[in-house]
């Protein structure tokens, strides 16, 4: 391998390295987001069935009540305050990844216009 191309080969492997990075943060997110919406689905479950004084009372039914409104309280913390700030925190990653990989493949080319033109040179030093 010649050393023009070690800068070369360098960045490639870089690119390659940020591509995954991006492919895992995608499917990472897709599922988080599938997780998200699985829990914002199953909140309503939290609280059935509907107990009524007819159906239900008097000091378990109150500390039952309690609990399923400390569970409803923590669906929605999870899916709406944690998962959103991970999925931001993410969708923010995926865009820094991408401008990387754009500032990478930039560079790519520039590095590969620079040897060829340099190879080029050389050529026509060798033909005069």
């Amino acid at each position: 391998m010649r050393p023009l191309s070690y800068y070369l080969s360098f960045l490639q492997s870089a690119l390659a390295e940020k591509k995954e990075q991006l492919k895992r943060l995608k499917s990472c997110e897709a599922e988080l987001d599938g997780l998200q919406n699985e829990l914002n689905q199953n909140q309503k479950l939290a609280k059935d069935p509907e107990l009524t004084s007819k159906t239900w009372k008097g000091t378990l039914s109150n500390q039952f009540e309690e609990v399923r409104e400390a569970l409803s309280f923590s669906y929605k913390h999870i899916s709406h305050n944690q998962l959103n700030s991970v999925l931001t925190s993410i969708e923010n990653k995926i865009e820094e990844i991408k401008a990387e990989i754009q500032s990478l493949e930039s560079n790519i080319a520039a590095e590969t216009a620079r040897i060829e033109r340099e190879k080029r040179e050389e050529r026509e030093e060798r033909a005069e």
